[in-house]
């Protein structure tokens, strides 16, 4: 494995190892988190061919795979790119640890499907902290450079505010709007710095639909059981789309970032 997705991989896996432990140590028992098939819009039972009975909720379940579906599909890029010149070993190297994030993040979210656990729960909860901290983090390296200090402190400050759900049962959407709003900010400020038009042109679609993907999340999750009202979102319901929406949130977000890299390194080489 290349050194740079090596090093991004041992930086994502040390602190999923170090929050695992600590969930498992019970310290989040207390967090409230919705378990059960009835906070669900698809039926647990699924009479689908080649499918075992046991897999309840199927279109729930199968959809998580998307996620590491996606990192690896968007890790193979950012190595083609930099093996081409197109990007830096840097940007492969900060690329690369937002799609192991995905690709760690689709197993979490599997778990918590299948098994119905609080902790797994709880994981999947805070997992998604970091995802938005990241992109603050690749917004901050874009425009000044990679700074170590700077890079750790958004990362622990993002883990460290999930405990905001301790202390309130809205703490963990009230850290993941505050997640939110500087991943955009930051995000405005790279496409507002850029100098060129055709940049500027699909830095604005990347960043529109991302914010679209990431509030299609939002509404079709919260919508979940009021839209299995209606036959159409039986199947694949509410929050399966909100999944495929999330999915490609991620996804945008790498679309935003991406010619940012080949701008600043096709300038490096000028």
């Amino acid at each position: 494995m290349d050194h740079a997705v090596s090093r991004a991989a041992v930086l994502v896996l040390i602190p999923v190892a170090m929050a695992t432990a600590i969930t498992w140590l019970g310290c989040f028992d207390s967090v409230v988190t919705e378990l059960g098939f009835q906070h669900y819009g698809e039926r647990p039972e699924h009479g689908i061919p080649f499918l075992p009975s046991q897999l309840k909720m199927p279109a729930n379940t199968l959809v998580n795979l998307g996620y590491t579906l996606l990192g690896f599909i968007w890790l193979r890029k950012f190595l083609k790119d930099r093996n081409e010149d197109n990007i830096t070993n840097s940007d492969l190297f900060v690329g690369s640890v937002f799609c192991w994030m995905a690709v760690v993040y689709g197993p979490v979210q599997f778990l918590r499907i299948v098994t119905q656990q609080h902790r797994f729960a709880v994981m999947d909860q805070w997992f998604t902290l970091p995802f938005f901290a990241w992109v603050v983090v690749m917004s901050d390296y874009l425009m000044h450079g990679w700074n170590t200090r700077r890079a750790l402190t958004v990362v622990v400050f993002s883990f460290a505010s999930y405990s905001l759900a301790l202390v309130h049962d809205l703490g963990f959407e009230a850290a993941l709007g505050i997640h939110i709003l500087f991943a955009v900010l930051y995000g405005m400020q790279i496409f507002l710095a850029s100098q060129s038009k055709q940049l500027k042109s699909k830095l604005l679609w990347a960043m529109i639909l991302a914010i679209l993907s990431c509030v299609g999340f939002v509404v079709l999750k919260l919508l979940d059981l009021h839209l299995a009202k209606f036959s159409l979102f039986h199947r694949f319901s509410g929050h399966f789309w909100s999944k495929v929406a999330d999915i490609m949130q991620i996804h945008f977000v790498c679309k935003f970032f991406h010619p940012v890299m080949e701008e600043n390194a096709k300038n490096k080489k000028i």
